[in-house]
């Protein structure tokens, strides 16, 4: 798989990309990040299959998802550029000879390529289901690319907040902020308060732009273009953004 989308990536982000993800699984933190997060995720969703007596089915798991990346994913992406600009590598990395959008592409894909590794070694859940019962493939497929997009989408704006400090602490508390903000707008619950006590084209904007209503449009089986659309526009302004942020450092630097 990383292979595949190293092909993808152009010669010089596919440096950037490959540097990336062997740091990742050559680092004990990112084992350890990879082992709790698996932990907690399969055991919340264990959990709620017990306490409320549902039928063996993948929906507690993918319902979790979004919670344990709203609190795991800010610590993975507070380093991306922090941890860079305190060890002044980042001045290093970016007086090579290639593009700052090409570190960043590089840099974003490494990180998805390894939570789609860890959700990957989620895929014996589903099969010890399917083991005891009828397990409908597609949608649990679905739902899989609609939770790693999901991620994409926090990675982006994980790594948009660390490229603004060398402070990985400061990095940490804005994304959460910021992501808890987004993820919550477009919780049914908050959606339905908007409805009620705010203009309807004010309710539907702030509902628009929060990632969770995109995932679980698809995870639940609806395949609407508009909603891939959406987080390759999401994912492309936060990148887009970081790029600015880092050109014009590196301008600066110049």
């Amino acid at each position: 798989m990383a292979n595949a989308i190293a092909t993808v990536l152009g010669r010089q982000t596919r440096v950037v990309f490959r540097r990336e993800l062997k740091s990742y699984f050559l680092s004990p933190i990112a084992y350890v990040f990879g082992v709790v997060f698996l932990g907690v995720v399969l055991f919340l969703s264990a959990q709620a299959s017990i306490v409320h007596g549902a039928p063996a089915n993948m929906q507690p798991f993918f319902l979790f998802l979004p919670w344990v990346f709203l609190m795991f994913l800010p610590g993975l992406t507070m380093r991306l550029w922090a941890e860079e600009r305190k060890l002044v590598t980042i001045e290093l990395l970016l007086t090579f000879p290639v593009r700052t959008s090409q570190v960043v592409l590089g840099k974003f894909g490494a990180v998805v390529t390894y939570l789609a590794f860890i959700l990957v070694m989620t895929l014996g859940l589903p099969m010890t289901l399917g083991a005891y019962g009828t397990i409908d493939w597609p949608p649990v497929l679905g739902a899989y690319l609609a939770s790693l997009m999901f991620a994409g989408s926090f990675v982006a704006v994980g790594m948009f907040w660390s490229s603004l400090t060398k402070d990985q602490i400061v990095a940490l508390l804005a994304s959460i902020m910021s992501l808890s903000v987004l993820f919550l707008l477009g919780y049914p619950s908050l959606i339905e308060f908007f409805g009620q006590n705010l203009p309807m084209w004010l309710a539907d904007v702030l509902n628009g732009i929060s990632p969770f209503k995109y995932f679980l449009s698809i995870s639940r089986g609806v395949f609407d273009t508009r909603d891939f659309v959406y987080f390759a526009c999401f994912c492309g302004f936060f990148l887009y953004a970081n790029v600015l942020v880092l050109q014009i450092r590196r301008e600066q630097k110049g």
